[in-house]
């Protein structure tokens, strides 16, 4: 059944009925409505987080270049290339990604996850005892999109820097489709070349770097929270969407 949101049961992928042995049934979608933001594990607060709204929160040129990624999904898709929206608290990365892992679901029916990083460490500690990180982990892996939010602003031990750091590596390696929120910039745009732009998009002739902060240190760069090795990857599996302006959340723009 599909809810009036536009997305669709997985379960009986939108009809309304499942065949079974003894022939067929009502979906239990068919008596409650089916919750794609629940599904994909989208915080309650960001839950109702819509492509159509980002231009609240994007400027034109990086809003195009968005747009130019996700009429080429299919395609990006079976690459593994993802997205890496990049800027400072506040600007609405979290509320992007969210809409953005929405829509790929409602339009061409592919499963994600959303994570947040922070509570993603507390989550596999509980599970140590048991054993059910470990397969906590191997659904990341698999999962056709996953959303990492907020990378970099965890509590990094060696031992979940080691468990990110092998989620990224093991995403890569099987071309598994990652959207990635973060403060922390990637040193790869500090020097990217001029094609290289806000929306990967070569005739704006701007460079990402002139979108940066003029001075960034060492600690705010993603390499010295994860090393340039996995750095380099996200560069290969995403492309950027640099995101800049005042805090939205302070102006009531996004939650």
């Amino acid at each position: 059944m599909t809810s009036e949101n536009g997305s669709y049961c997985p379960r009986c992928r939108g009809l309304g009925f499942l065949i079974t042995e003894r022939g067929s049934k009502k979906c239990r979608c068919v008596y409650e409505r089916f919750n794609a933001a629940r599904y994909l594990n989208i915080p309650k607060r960001f839950e109702k987080a819509e492509v159509s709204h980002l231009r609240r929160v994007l400027d034109r040129a990086t809003l195009e270049g968005l747009y130019d990624y996700l009429r080429s999904f299919e395609n990006y898709h079976k690459k593994g290339v993802g997205l890496l929206f990049v800027g400072p608290p506040g600007v609405g990365k979290t509320y992007a990604a969210a809409a953005v892992l929405k829509f790929v679901y409602n339009r061409f029916g592919v499963r994600g996850y959303f994570v947040d990083t922070k509570e993603l460490s507390v989550k596999l500690r509980e599970g140590i005892s048991s054993g059910s990180h470990l397969k906590y982990l191997e659904f990341l892996a698999r999962v056709p999109v996953l959303v990492l939010d907020d990378l970099g602003n965890e509590v990094l031990t060696d031992w979940y820097r080691d468990l990110l750091v092998g989620l990224v590596s093991r995403r890569y390696n099987d071309k598994k489709t990652t959207f990635v929120t973060t403060n922390y910039y990637p040193s790869y745009l500090l020097s990217a070349p001029k094609e290289v732009t806000t929306g990967y998009r070569v005739r704006d002739k701007v460079s990402v770097a002139d979108f940066l902060p003029q001075t960034a240190e060492k600690e705010t760069l993603l390499d010295a929270r994860f090393g340039s090795h996995v750095v380099s990857r996200l560069g290969e599996m995403t492309v950027p969407i640099v995101m800049k302006g005042r805090d939205k959340r302070l102006e009531g723009v996004v939650p």
